[in-house]
């Protein structure tokens, strides 16, 4: 099929070597590219118990067959692995320019295995594949890393790399791309652990579609989608996603101090404009992904500092979360996870937890190195932020998130951290959106924004008519079917499979038959919607098998007790609690899961193709 370059590079890091082979066409077959592809890899190829950090872990880098093509927002990776933060599946999925220049250069995927002797990074330049020795990079930040490969070899080459937090293995390790991120669940310490430091890539070829006129056609079409939705093409496109933190107050959806509250009442001081029209101290910059046009990337530079991209998360994580209202704060914070390359999301929910056990007197000044660690102290949150991303001092305690220091820490510390899965819960409170409640406890890789972000439809009121959401859906009903939702999860995995943005269908912009027609005109094959959703629930059902064999059952789909014991504090939702157990028994019954066992059960897996998967589960 057109669409896919039909070559994977094989990296075996234990010997040095390195080989191409053919895609696997069972793997295309069932789970079309990207994140699928990934997850195949694991299924197949790795021990089901492999340790996270451990040579016997696989990490890959997979594009989707519209990665490189110009497809709106058509530039993403899935980087998948075990993950060292959660234990589970580690699916992270990042933008740039690095998938579209891989499938250039005449690849779908990377897969590393084993462990280098020294520090390497790869080198890969059209047919050119090779190791190349790290030695001299290893120590230095994201940025250094990326400049010195381009002083080395050219400044066309797209470069993935690892900073000190990734090399120290932190459980909140990201891989960096252009100050983009693959952000979750801690590939940047499965790189680190096997001592690879980057991977350079330069091509020059192209990626072929198999109908062009049909393929401009649906492409005009998934533009018009993307132009007429008018929130992603005003404030979106105009802030990029900080636009959201003035809506997800007002909904009572935005987390504050440590998921205390769900509204910020010093709102009005970290609203978007407040860091772009201070034009005396902020500089902001759009900077857009491969193919995108949306653009939702704002560099900020401050001063003589290159803070990077400030997103919704990472407001959300180091203003509100931590009760911090200075800009200089939040993006000094940003700016030191970017350099030390590590998860903002993460990050700042663990300096919330910290200032939650400081001020309820967990721990105090000893366990901090000094640090007056209350909400709202921003100076104390940057210091901590940086002394996370190095290990140094007390930041050794915390760099591997919330959840593992409250490990080490004991008493009670663990009824304040905010996580699912060991995975640090993102920027929505689930009090405000019933379906959110199911869309942190059921990630496959721990707490996630994206596995959907389903608030879009039940708290701000969007439809998704063609997919089957053609009526309002009541955000506080935990007790609701929940059939829609898993429609939308299965879209924001084809996301991932394709290799396009989600930006593609937060707002409900691009429609599923809309992509199948993209996908359909690109490899030649007939793919209709239907099509599409059945191959995200097949991958989806991959995903909870290999959670299941690492020992993930329904008690790992829950919420922290907090938003089933202490109500809303403000907005919408006030007074209201999760009722977890009914949003489970709603939701499973939606996907025809076992209950108790909390996967697929044995006629659904046969249904989706998948006996051997199926017998696997149920031997």
């Amino acid at each position: 099929m057109k669409g896919y370059r039909d070559c994977v590079v094989k990296v075996d890091l234990t010997k040095g070597s390195v080989v191409k082979e053919a895609l696997n066409k069972e793997y295309i077959k069932k789970y079309l590219g990207g994140e699928g592809y990934g997850i195949a890899l694991l299924w197949a190829e790795a021990p089901h118990d492999a340790k996270p950090l451990s040579p016997e872990n696989i990490l890959s880098f997979n594009t989707g067959p519209l990665t490189g093509t110009p497809t709106p927002s058509a530039s993403r990776t899935s980087v998948c692995f075990f993950s060292p933060l959660t234990n589970t599946i580690g699916a992270s999925n990042m933008g740039s320019h690095f998938g579209a220049e891989l499938k250039f250069a005449g690849y779908d995927s990377i897969v590393f295995k084993g462990r280098s002797e020294k520090p390497v990074y790869l080198l890969i330049d059209d047919n050119k594949v090779e190791l190349r020795d790290a030695s001299h990079l290893w120590g230095k930040d994201t940025r250094e890393t990326t400049e010195a490969i381009l002083h080395e070899q050219g400044k066309d080459f797209k470069v993935s790399c690892i900073g000190q937090s990734g090399e120290k293995l932190s459980s909140l390790a990201c891989i960096f791309s252009d100050d983009c991120f693959a952000g979750r669940g801690g590939a940047g310490a499965v790189m680190g652990s096997k001592n690879l430091k980057a991977v350079a890539v330069r091509g020059s070829g192209s990626v072929e579609v198999a109908d062009k006129d049909a393929f401009m056609k649906a492409y005009r079409k998934a533009n018009r989608e993307l132009r007429e939705e008018t929130y992603t093409w005003g404030p979106v496109h105009g802030y990029g996603t900080p636009a959201w933190v003035g809506g997800s107050n007002d909904f009572g959806l935005l987390p504050t101090r440590n998921m205390l509250q769900n509204q910020f009442e010093k709102i009005a001081n970290v609203l978007p404009h407040m860091l772009w029209n201070d034009t005396d101290k902020y500089d902001v910059r759009r900077r857009a992904c491969y193919a995108c046009q949306l653009g939702c990337h704002k560099y900020v530079t401050m001063g003589d500092i290159e803070v990077g991209e400030m997103e919704y998360e990472s407001l959300a994580a180091f203003g509100p979360r931590c009760g911090v209202d200075d800009y200089e704060s939040i993006c000094m914070a940003g700016y030191y996870t970017t350099l030390y390359g590590f998860d903002t999301i993460s990050g700042g929910a663990t300096i919330s937890a910290i200032m939650e056990w400081y001020e309820k007197g967990i721990i105090t000044k000893d366990d901090t190195d000094g640090l007056e660690m209350n909400f709202g102290n921003g100076p104390a949150m940057v210091e901590m932020i940086r002394k996370m991303g190095l290990r140094e001092g007390c930041g050794d305690v915390f760099a591997d998130g919330s959840y593992a220091a409250a490990l080490k820490i004991g008493r009670n510390a663990m009824d304040y951290v905010m996580a699912v899965k060991g995975m640090e819960i993102s920027a929505t409170d689930p009090r405000g959106s019933s379906s959110m409640t199911i869309a942190f406890g059921t990630s496959e890789r721990g707490a996630c924004h994206m596995r959907p972000y389903s608030a879009t439809i039940d708290a701000f009121g969007y439809l998704y008519t063609d997919i089957g959401v053609t009526e309002p859906k009541d955000p506080f009903s935990d007790s609701e079917d929940k059939s829609w939702l898993k429609a939308v999860k299965e879209m924001f995995v084809v996301t991932n499979l394709a290799g396009i943005c989600d930006f593609n269908v937060i707002n409900t912009e691009m429609t599923a038959t809309t992509l199948a027609e993209i996908l359909s005109a690109t490899t030649g094959a007939e793919i209709d919607k239907a099509d599409l959703l059945r191959t995200a629930e097949r991958v989806i059902a991959l995903e909870r098998a290999l959670n299941y064999e690492r020992g993930f059952r329904r008690k790992d789909d829950r919420l922290p007790k907090r938003f089933m014991t202490e109500p809303a504090s403000g907005g919408p939702p006030k007074g209201r609690t999760a009722d977890v157990d009914s949003a489970l028994d709603r939701f499973y019954e939606a996907c025809s899961f076992d209950k108790e066992l909390a996967v697929p059960v044995i006629e659904k897996y046969l249904e989706l193709d998948m006996e051997d998967v199926g017998k696997e589960i149920y031997r």
